[in-house]
């Protein structure tokens, strides 16, 4: 092979120009703090990096999720308990009521105090969180919960849906409630209707056990069989002073009782005034729900009604209770539910934050930069890259005429 002075112009202009490539490629890991700048530095190494950095954009996708969810549910939360103690403020008021020492004036004090009361548990249902939902619309959260029809009965507005949120590969969590299940679908208080069917004796019944009568139509209610539901109290066999009940299948009780003198089966009150040989009729009214707002209106208005007797409205109020107490007790079953839920949050968090720490470590140890390393890479490439330089210049002079 002949060795022309080209050919060492060009072997020594290759050398410096890969002396220089390294250079360059030592100063580029120093400045990004990584072994692996482009992929070929280490195929393997630069999958592994893209993995665990995807899987880290994700964790933090699901951190922002878990934020906006925590955010809604103690929204949720907040507004649950102001409801509960509303709520327990108007009990108060309703029970004051049945004192039958107050004058109508007392009445109506009481009445508009309850008023503000529900106006305060309406704009409560109607509560939006940080970003302006409306917290128990459901998935309609752009418009109230509950409106007020020109009736003056609320209604419910929204859908029965929940809105999620993704806060792992395969765990989503809801971060509202519905308020057509909580408010809205309230069962009201049972009760019964009755009225005398034979006979002279004047007829007054009433729930005076709201519990036995609850457990008494929860085993004996049929919504398939109407009939089923239907009772019939005879006064006159066997004898004046006796009385017995029968349903469909034949006499299912017996007794004694004083004209007059009111006397229960099941937790229904029963007083007939006359003389004996009367029957009554009587059935289960079939159970329905209603929003507590309306419930509670409903006793404010028989509260400023001077014509309603004591008892009317006595049943009003007691209506009322029943229906805050079922409340309640759903929104005490929302809020263990949105307790569950941030605490499931919680623990996301943690894990969330574990494992980004061990991401982390994890893309240090495949493409961490070993700073001691790298500087001594750094002068050894700079040091071949000068005396390659070196070389160049003193070959580039060379010439044949230089010795002439």
């Amino acid at each position: 092979m002949r060795v022309t002075s080209n050919l060492i112009y060009n072997q020594s202009a290759l050398s410096m120009a890969k002396a220089n490539e390294r250079y360059l490629k030592v100063q580029e890991k120093i400045a990004q703090n990584t072994e692996i700048v482009r992929p070929s530095d280490d195929p393997n190494g630069a999958g592994q990096l893209l993995r665990y950095e995807a899987d880290s954009k994700l964790m933090k996708q699901y951190e922002n999720n878990m934020t906006l969810a925590t955010n809604s549910l103690k929204y949720e939360s907040v507004a649950l308990q102001s409801m509960n103690t509303t709520l327990d403020s108007i009990n108060v008021l309703m029970v004051q009521s049945q004192n039958g020492a107050y004058s109508q004036d007392d009445y109506d004090t009481m009445a508009e105090e309850m008023e503000n009361l529900l106006h305060s548990m309406a704009d409560l249902m109607n509560s939006q969180d940080s970003n302006g939902k409306y917290i128990f619309a459901g998935t309609n959260a752009g418009s109230p919960a509950f409106i007020k029809n020109v009736d003056g009965r609320y209604q419910y507005d929204g859908d029965e849906a929940q809105r999620n949120a993704q806060i792992g590969d395969n765990i989503t969590i809801a971060t509202n409630d519905s308020g057509k299940k909580i408010f809205e679908d309230t069962w009201t208080r049972n009760n019964f209707t009755a009225v005398t069917s034979a006979g002279s004796a004047t007829l007054s019944s009433r729930v005076a056990d709201q519990d036995a009568y609850d457990a008494f139509l929860k085993k004996n209610y049929s919504a398939v069989n109407p009939a089923l539901n239907n009772f019939q109290l005879v006064t006159e066999s066997p004898g004046a002073g006796q009385f017995e009940i029968s349903d469909s299948s034949g006499v299912i009780a017996t007794g004694n009782y004083q004209p007059g003198e009111p006397f229960t089966f099941n937790g229904m009150e029963f007083t007939l005034t006359g003389a004996a040989g009367s029957t009554v009729d009587f059935s289960f009214d079939v159970p329905t729900r209603d929003n507590v707002l309306n419930q509670v209106q409903s006793a404010i208005d028989a509260l400023r009604n001077p014509s309603l007797s004591s008892g009317q409205r006595e049943e009003a109020i007691l209506d009322a209770f029943t229906s805050i107490k079922n409340t309640q007790a759903n929104m005490s079953t929302a809020s263990s539910s949105v307790g569950a839920r941030l605490n499931t949050i919680d623990n996301r968090t943690d894990y969330g934050a574990s494992k980004e720490i061990f991401n982390k470590e994890a893309q240090e140890n495949i493409g961490g930069l070993n700073v001691y390393k790298a500087t001594t890479e750094l002068k050894l490439s700079e040091s071949a890259l000068e005396a390659s330089q070196l070389l160049f210049q003193r070959l580039s002079s060379l010439s044949l005429f230089n010795s002439l």
